[in-house]
């Protein structure tokens, strides 16, 4: 499996990546429209639309910390990340962490926009029509 594992770097830091934002799941870390809808009805991921410019489009993605604030991860606990690594977001293991203060993770692999049009064309999620954009 590829990806990047946790270094001294991250234990420093705290897991400030995750403390913003969740990583993005795949597709084919599923399997099927019916393991989507159990793990978003178990309250642990949840589908965010992203809308700009360039892709309007959903992606999974495990749920917020703080879902009001849109921040943060729901599996990050004070000893880092509750899954095991293997069981991580695609999002997630290819995290480059970084390797000095100062510095930034890089996300490396499949981008966000990437895995959009992956669930777009999944068929595991309900067509974006049949979807209702809540008022902010």
């Amino acid at each position: 499996m590829e990806g990047y594992r946790e270094t001294e770097m991250c234990v420093h830091c705290g897991g400030s990546c995750c403390r913003v934002q969740p990583g993005h799941c795949l597709p084919s870390e599923f399997g099927s429209a019916l393991a989507v809808r159990a793990a978003v009805t178990s309250g642990k991921y949840t589908i965010v639309l992203l809308l700009d410019s360039k892709i309007k489009a959903r992606v999974v993605r495990p749920h917020y910390k703080d879902p009001a604030k849109r921040t943060g991860c729901i599996f990050l606990n004070s000893n880092g990340c509750e899954l095991p690594w293997q069981d991580r977001p695609y999002g997630c293991r290819m995290l480059r962490p970084r390797e000095r203060d100062g510095e930034h993770c890089k996300p490396e692999g499949t981008t966000i926009s990437e895995a959009a049009g992956m669930w777009e064309q999944s068929g595991y999620l309900p067509p974006l029509s049949s979807c209702v954009i809540p008022d902010r």
